[in-house]
């Protein structure tokens, strides 16, 4: 199962964060084993995100430590036509004490891709990769690059982020196919805009199951910044009616349900 998240535009819906917080929450309420890849070379690397950078090889030498693992070493393997079951293993990280597991983000994907490693990345990987996990959360890289299409078009679920005050979505929501397979998700969510979830749905004739939201939240930014987002989740979904996190850990718990609802999971499962 994989489940593509993606924007029009970078920098504006919270695209990557949204996805980390849904395939974190899926993990950690539901047991699911999830794998995250991604694929927007503008965001935060992965990695860092949920381990922070104590990674001493990264630090050390960068450009080796991409070179060696993740997503540009099965690129390098690619083309020399040595991938198998165990090379795409041992580029997974799994993060200890949980079901989540990651493949290291890549370098090489910002200089562009030529037309076999398009296709591997976007099926090839995702498919080999439901070997190890329940469900792939794909952080796709934004805007109408080849490999973004290409990404939307073998997923299961297509995740359409969208802001308050946002327009350009709607190449995407006319788009059939995708359609049929979309559900929408307003990042940095503020319920005191003009625009409210309201607003939002009729602007773009979005249903009600079709559309969630998840507020902007400081600390889930820091955990973000300090490597600490399972952690963060993990307590969070403990929050009581008035503490600070309660609105956002309630929203992103609907929104996990409503995406993981499209993907065909229930909250019995």
């Amino acid at each position: 199962m994989n489940i593509a998240f993606w924007s029009s535009v970078s920098g504006k819906s919270a695209t990557s964060g949204n996805m980390l917080a849904v395939g974190t929450m899926a993990s950690v309420v539901y047991s699911l084993k999830t794998v995250f890849l991604q694929y927007d070379y503008f965001s935060k690397p992965i990695e860092e995100i949920f381990e922070g950078r104590k990674n001493d090889n990264i630090i050390r030498d960068e450009n080796n430590y991409y070179t060696t693992y993740g997503i540009d070493a099965l690129l390098n393997k690619l083309k020399l036509n040595r991938i198998d079951e165990q090379s795409i293993y041992s580029n997974v990280k799994n993060i200890r004490n949980t079901s989540i597991y990651y493949v290291p983000s890549s370098r090489k994907v910002r200089n562009g891709l030529d037309e076999e490693a398009t296709n591997y990345l976007s099926k090839s990987l995702p498919k080999s990769l439901e070997k190890i996990g329940d469900i792939n959360f794909i952080d796709n890289m934004n805007g109408k690059k080849r490999l973004s299409r290409k990404t939307l078009e073998e997923s299961d679920v297509a995740v359409i982020n969208i802001c308050q005050g946002m327009n350009g979505i709607e190449e995407v929501i006319t788009d059939e196919k995708i359609l049929k397979k979309a559900v929408f998700l307003v990042g940095k969510y503020d319920d005191e805009s003009n625009e409210d979830i309201a607003a939002i749905r009729k602007k773009f004739h979005i249903s009600n199951d079709e559309i969630g939201v998840i507020p902007y939240n400081i600390h889930f930014h820091d955990a973000i910044c300090e490597g600490k987002v399972v952690p963060f989740i993990s307590k969070a979904i403990c929050s009581k009616r008035n503490d600070a996190n309660f609105d956002f850990i309630n929203s992103l718990y609907k929104s996990t349900n409503m995406i993981l609802a499209k993907a065909g999971f229930s909250e019995d499962e």
